[in-house]
């Protein structure tokens, strides 16, 4: 809470993207949870868009 919206976050977003590109990633993918409306705002924020790919998930009950 002490580093919320002090740019700390956005600093090392940014730090690991720019090194991403010096090694030739050219794509990143990141899974976020659709009610995570902030985390949403902060990577719409950082140039990420929604892809191609979606996630599915099975349950297994006991």
């Amino acid at each position: 809470p002490s580093f919320q919206k002090k740019g700390v976050a956005r600093m090392l977003m940014e730090e690991t993207l720019n090194y991403m590109k010096k090694v030739g990633v050219d794509t990143v993918y990141t899974f976020v949870n659709w009610r995570d409306w902030g985390l949403l705002q902060f990577f719409d924020a950082m140039g990420f868009r929604r892809g191609d790919m979606i996630n599915l998930e099975f349950k297994i009950e006991d």
